[in-house]
This record gives C-alpha cells, sequence and structure tokens, in this order.
C-alpha cells in the first residue's frame, strides 16, 4: 500500500496492483481486509503506531521539558525524511479520504497529545493550556510535515524543531494587550446576517425548483446540485449523472460548463468560502483597531460555520477527496488565514521558520474546528472565538 499509495496517491492505487506488489490472490487480499480503504487505514495504523513509540521512546529521554519535547519532536519530524513514502501516507493521503479518516488521525494523535499535555503539565509555569491548545499544536506540526512533503521538501524538517518548540510553549505565556484586545472582541456576538436579496436563494432550496430555474443559471444549479450531493453521500459517491439530474439538466448541459466532477465540485466550494468571507470581512471591517477586527472576524467565520452545514462539510472534510487541485485550494485558503493575520506580527518579512509557525498555526485552528463538528458541536463553534483567536495571535504578536 505504501509503495502503490506513493507512485499514483490512494485514488488511483488499485486493488489489482495492490496484490501483485504484495505478491498474494485477491482472495488472499480479502481475508485480511473488506476493501482498499481498510487496507489503506490499516496501514495508516501500524504506521502510526510505529511512529508513536519512535517518539515516546525519544520523550522518555534525560533532559528538561523543552529538551525531551526537541527529542520527541526531532523524531517525528525525521521519520518524513527517512521514511517519505510512509510519512507522506500518513500525512497526505489519509486526508484525500474525507471523513473516513479523520477517526483514524485523531485516534493516533492521542499520544502525541498527551506528550504535549504532559510537556505543559511538567513546566513550571502556573497556565494551564487547554485541551484545544493541546490538539492545535498535534495538528499544526502535522500540517507543517504536509505543506513539505507535499513540496518535496521534507529535508528542511529537522531544521523546524526548534521553532516549533518555542512556538508551542509560547502558549503558557501571559497574553499580550494584542492578544486581550481579539479575545474580548471575540466574545461578542457577530451582527446578524443581512436578509437575501429578492434575487438570493439559499443553498438549501432544491436546485431544480421552480425559484432555482428562474432565479438561478445553470451552472450555478449544478454547483449546488454538486454541494447537496456531496453532504448527502459524499465525494467519492459523487457522479455526473446524479448532478444533472438534481439541477435538471441534460449530461451534454453539464460537459458545456465543466470539465469533471471535480471542476464542478471546487466551483460550489468557491462560491461557499466567498459567501462565508463576505460575512467575516464586513464583522472585521466594522472595527476599528485591527486586535478587534480580528476577533471580530473569527466569531463571525466560526457563527458561519454554526449556521451552514454545506458550507462544514465541504470545507472541513469533503475538500480534500477531489484530489491535487482541491488540496491545493485548501492550502491558498490557510495560506490566506495566515495573511490576514500577518500584520499583528509587525514583521515585514518572513523566514522559512515564521513561515512554518504560520502554517502550524492555520493547520491547528483547522483541526479544532474539524474535531467540534466531527463530534456534533458545530452549533457551539462561536463560543469557542475567544480561545481560538488566542491560538492564531499568541505567538504571531511576539513574532
Amino acid at each position: 500500500m505504501v509503495e502503490a499509495v506513493a507512485r499514483h496517491g490512494y485514488a488511483e492505487t488499485t486493488l489489482r496492483e495492490l496484490v501483485t506488489l504484495a505478491g498474494v490472490s485477491k482472495s488472499t487480499f480479502y481475508q485480511h481486509f473488506e476493501s482498499k480503504q481498510d487496507c489503506f487505514l490499516s496501514t495508516f495504523d501500524e504506521i502510526s503506531a510505529i511512529l508513536r513509540d519512535r517518539v515516546v521512546e525519544a520523550y522518555r529521554g534525560e533532559g528538561d521539558i523543552r529538551e525531551r519535547f526537541v527529542a520527541g519532536l526531532s523524531v517525528f519530524l525525521g521519520m518524513a525524511v527517512e521514511e517519505p513514502a510512509a510519512a507522506s501516507l500518513g500525512a497526505v493521503e489519509s486526508l484525500t479520504l474525507g471523513a473516513a479518516g479523520v477517526e483514524h488521525r485523531e485516534r493516533a494523535s492521542e499520544a502525541f497529545e498527551a506528550m504535549v499535555a504532559q510537556t505543559y503539565e511538567d513546566s513550571p509555569s502556573p497556565r494551564q493550556v487547554s485541551p484545544s491548545t493541546v490538539k492545535a499544536v498535534v495538528a499544526g506540526v502535522r500540517g507543517v510535515t504536509y505543506r513539505r512533503l507535499r513540496r518535496g521538501r521534507q529535508e528542511e524538517l529537522p531544521g523546524l524543531v526548534e521553532e516549533l518548540v518555542d512556538w508551542a510553549l509560547h502558549y503558557q505565556d501571559p497574553e499580550s494587550e494584542v492578544t486581550l484586545q481579539a479575545m474580548a472582541a471575540a466574545e461578542e456576538p457577530a451582527p446578524p446576517p443581512l436578509p437575501p436579496a429578492a434575487d438570493e436563494l439559499p443553498w438549501e432550496e432544491p436546485p431544480d425548483s421552480t425559484s432555482s430555474r428562474r432565479l438561478l443559471s445553470q451552472r450555478e444549479r449544478m454547483a449546488r446540485g454538486t454541494a447537496r450531493l456531496v453532504v448527502e453521500g459524499g465525494y467519492g459517491a459523487l457522479t455526473i449523472p446524479a448532478i444533472s439530474n438534481a439541477a435538471g439538466v441534460s449530461n451534454q448541459t453539464f460537459y458545456e460548463h465543466f470539465d469533471s466532477k471535480r471542476d464542478a465540485f471546487l466551483a460550489a466550494f468557491e462560491l461557499l468560502t466567498a459567501e462565508a468571507l463576505a460575512f467575516s470581512t464586513a464583522a472585521l471591517a466594522a472595527r476599528e483597531s485591527r486586535p478587534e477586527a480580528l476577533g471580530a472576524g473569527m466569531r463571525a467565520l466560526l457563527e458561519h460555520i454554526s449556521r451552514s452545514e454545506i458550507f462544514a462539510r465541504l470545507a472541513f472534510f469533503e475538500l480534500p477527496s477531489a484530489g491535487p487541485a482541491a488540496l491545493d485550494r485548501a492550502d491558498a485558503i490557510l495560506d490566506s488565514f495566515t495573511a490576514f493575520l500577518e500584520p499583528v506580527a509587525g514583521a515585514e518579512e518572513m523566514g522559512t521558520a515564521t513561515v512554518a509557525v504560520r502554517e502550524a498555526i492555520a493547520s491547528g485552528t483547522w483541526a479544532v474546528i474539524q474535531h467540534e463538528i466531527h463530534h456534533g458541536r458545530r452549533a457551539e463553534l462561536p463560543a469557542m472565538a475567544p480561545e481560538l483567536i488566542r491560538l492564531a495571535l499568541a505567538s504571531l504578536d511576539r513574532a
């Protein structure tokens, strides 16, 4: 599985190639696994267990809390250099399974989260660090690893250990005035969204309804139909005939607007993202100071996610399932998030290490939101706005 995925990616890996590489028959394969996905997830679990044992052994060595943290993280990031195919399967390809991979990734993170939590517990600092921050630190390191593996630059990772450890330990420092201002603004509910215009329809409106046919273009109806189908059955089950049927158009009409189901999916996501950004940007623009604007923007974004099941599902679970182009889009969104926060840091130029911290912050924030949605707490996300804006700013305003 590791070799096949390294060659083609998970989506293009076939059962025939798996059994050929392993030197077994299909019947033997099915004695051990129910499906290609089952085999992949079992492989992921085994890689995670091996990495966990290596990291824990290094962390239990001699030294103070920082030295042990550095030792454990060095092993974690070192695996990507020593065994990039296995590391890529865990950090990159597991994302392409969408919701199916979330539980396995969260289970794999538990031992690393325990290590980080123990580091904070053993620290002389009296300040407590929340479980969400611990989760964000581990997910942030994983996000930095993912970025380097995707670009073929994993050899940079060992050089980022010290910077990432410093970033993680910053969360026990007192909040700066900038962070406190942002957190206070994030406590306040965002202004309610404006009522829809006469020619606007909610995404819940069936794309082949009379209203949709009257107010939306064929392209918009197909994009909305795509989004609804993905929420109902996942990206993997999406088909072009199903999209055409949902929008009330022919397959020929579909191909007049899109080259593939991926194109339709990404078009739907672009429309949903534009709505989310418009709402958060409006809340941000209503504040005079930059810290307050950032806090208000975070609160507004979380309120929008809490209201929009379609956006939450596509953005936090299904987007990576659509392959490399969708992963590129996800990376661009996270980059825009950190660029949005950048002025607070007061740094005009970003070195490699500073870029890594920003990647870690964005990946960690994204993972915490995904975790809350996955566990049925999407409606409670707005209350997390102060904690998440602290997560985003506590290190940046010290850069």
